[in-house]
Parts: C-alpha cells; sequence; structure tokens
C-alpha cells in the first residue's frame, strides 16, 4: 500500500467505523453513501485559480437549490441511511441564502453536518447557525497576504471578499464556538504551490491568533512543489491548534493500484440538481449519473445507467491522489480475503 501519513482526517480510517456497509459492498458489490456532498448553488462570489468544480464544468450554470428542493434532497438522503451531509461547491454554499435552514434541517432529521466555504459571506446569524449544528466547517483560504489571496481568488483583498473578511469571520466562529461551548470543529484550507508556498507561514499564524481548531496543508492538484516551511508552521502548533500536512500527496509519481474506483459507494455527490460520481468529475458530462428532477435519488443510485458508469470509469480523467484514493486502496486490499481469518 502507498504510505500516507494518518491525521484526524484520514478517510482510510474512517471506513472500518461502517462495517456493515464494507460488508455490503464486499457481498454485493455495492452500498449506499456514507456522506453526501450537496452544493446548494453553482453561484460564487471568487473566481479562484484552479477551481476543480469550475474546471470540471461543475459551474457550468448559476442554478441554485429553492428550499422546497433542497429539504426534499436531503429527505431523499436519509432515506438512503446516510449518516452525514457536507455542504459545499460548485459555488460558494453561503451564497444561497437557504442554506443556513439547510443547515438546521439536516441537523434535524439526524444528520452529521460539514460545511466547506470561502468564509467571506457570513452573518452572525448565519454563524450561529453553523456553530450550532455543524460537526465541521473548513474555510478555503490558500494566502497569508492580499497579494496573493488577489491573484489566487481573483477578487480584490483588502475587500469585502478579501482575505481579511475571511480571517476575521474565522475569528467569529471562534468566539462563538467558545461562548456556546461547542464541539465543531473549525479549519482553515490551503492549498499548496510554487505561487503560495510562500504564504504558508503568515497563514499559519493568521489561523492560530484566530484561535480556530487547524490549518490543513495539501497541493493544488498538479502542482508537487514542496513546501519548505511545513516544518516552521508545525512549531506554532499548540495543545488547541493543530497544523496538518498531506505529505503523501505531494508523490507526482504515483499511479492508482488498483482498476476500480469503490470508494464512489461511501460518498455522493449532488451538484445543485444533478448526481455525479464523484467530486472531482461533478460538472462532468459522462459521469453525471442522474437529475433529481427527473428521478429520485434512490431510482438514480440503483440504476442501470450510475452501474454502467462507474464500471466505465476512466481513470485517466481522475486525479492520481483523489479524495477517495485511500479508500480504494484499503478497499482493494480488504477485498483480497486472507485465509484463517478468524485467527487475528
Amino acid at each position: 500500500m502507498h504510505n500516507a501519513v494518518v491525521t484526524p482526517m484520514s478517510l482510510e480510517n474512517k471506513l472500518f467505523y461502517h462495517g456493515e456497509k464494507v460488508s455490503e459492498l464486499l457481498e454485493t458489490g455495492d452500498t449506499t453513501p456514507v456522506t453526501w456532498e450537496l452544493d446548494p448553488t453553482n453561484l460564487c462570489n471568487h473566481d479562484c485559480i484552479g477551481c476543480y468544480a469550475k474546471g470540471a464544468g461543475g459551474r457550468a450554470n448559476n442554478e441554485s437549490i429553492g428550499l422546497k428542493e433542497g429539504k426534499n434532497y436531503i429527505d431523499q438522503i436519509c432515506e438512503l441511511n446516510a449518516k452525514a451531509i457536507s455542504f459545499t461547491g460548485g459555488g460558494d454554499p453561503m451564497i444561497n441564502k437557504d442554506t443556513p435552514e439547510f443547515i438546521r434541517y439536516s441537523k434535524s432529521k439526524g444528520l452529521d453536518v460539514g460545511m466547506v466555504t470561502n468564509g467571506t459571506i457570513f452573518s452572525d446569524e448565519s454563524i450561529d447557525t453553523v456553530i450550532k449544528n455543524n460537526s465541521w466547517i473548513r474555510v478555503s483560504l490558500d494566502a497569508g497576504s492580499d497579494k496573493v489571496y488577489s491573484i489566487i481568488r481573483r477578487v480584490p483583498s483588502p475587500g469585502p471578499a478579501g482575505l481579511d473578511k475571511a480571517i476575521k469571520n474565522l475569528a467569529k466562529l471562534s468566539a462563538r464556538k467558545k461562548e456556546l461551548n461547542s464541539d465543531c470543529t473549525i479549519g482553515a484550507g490551503f492549498l499548496t504551490s510554487e505561487l503560495t508556498n510562500p504564504d504558508m507561514i503568515a497563514a499559519t499564524k493568521m489561523c492560530r491568533d484566530a484561535g480556530i481548531d487547524y490549518i490543513s496543508f495539501r497541493p493544488f492538484h498538479g502542482d508537487y512543489t514542496i513546501p519548505d516551511d511545513i516544518k516552521k508552521c508545525r512549531e506554532m502548533e499548540t495543545d488547541s491548534f493543530k497544523v496538518h500536512f498531506s505529505e503523501f500527496k505531494y508523490d507526482s509519481k504515483y499511479t492508482k493500484q488498483y482498476t476500480v474506483c469503490r470508494g464512489q459507494s461511501f460518498s455522493g455527490v449532488i451538484n445543485v440538481h444533478k448526481v455525479f460520481v464523484c467530486c472531482h468529475l461533478r460538472g462532468v458530462t459522462k459521469y453525471e449519473l442522474g437529475d433529481l428532477r427527473e428521478n429520485s435519488l434512490s431510482e438514480i443510485w440503483h440504476s442501470e445507467k450510475r452501474k454502467h458508469i462507474v464500471n466505465n470509469i476512466d481513470f485517466r480523467d481522475c486525479i492520481a491522489l483523489c479524495k477517495l484514493d485511500c479508500v480504494n486502496r484499503q478497499l482493494h486490499h480488504i477485498r483480497k480475503k486472507p485465509q484463517h481469518t478468524n485467527f487475528i
């Protein structure tokens, strides 16, 4: 198995907490997702370089989910026995005015809730909603200076959608977490590259000073420039602030050692109304499983169309070290049943 640094966010560890779904996959060849990503909108107030949603076609339109539609989709997710929902994009989830209600509704239905956002579109009320209902929230930064933030995200910084706004909202989220004694994990994501690496130390300090729980470093897809300053960033760790580093993702020579993507069975993706095979291929027509305006989520998931698409995923269309690669590697090895399994 390709070596990986284990962190609290490592997906391969989480797989073992869903043994019934792993067993179902091994017995039948498929299961239903533990987690669903739901994009409330394709609109965004940023225009990031390298946005995989936009690059893949996931922001090919400006559609958003209405309140009634969104609740219906969440109901259908629950009917497929999901455990969690993550609001992401597509666009930025907070562009959709109904996202706070989607968060509250998901929590009321028994789902664990997460969110990925650029962090610039929060009110005091929506911050309260997140802190009271979310298991986690991650704000994408990718910079520690106005100059780099403006280049990467193609927005004026400082400004209403700039770095200063994102950091101030991180501090507000952290303060409200303390006030409410919430266990919501607040983090920041930072994609490293030749352009962004010089900002790593500054970004780490900003996040630590904002009082959040962690900053996570991983590479822009296709840019494996090794970040020399990670050691200095880790020196800023405290008991309450951690620096996560996905070191294994910097292997530019890595190729997948399995031939079937089984990880997609555990993590579903809805881009506004359309269902896609995985997060990296959202918006790619040939990997569109169905449209929720035409069929139910259950019908789409159990359809012959989905089976055909899954069985014909072309790994040349995929990112080598994709989100679900570690899950796929684990499942690949589990399927190789050893002798005498009852002797441990």
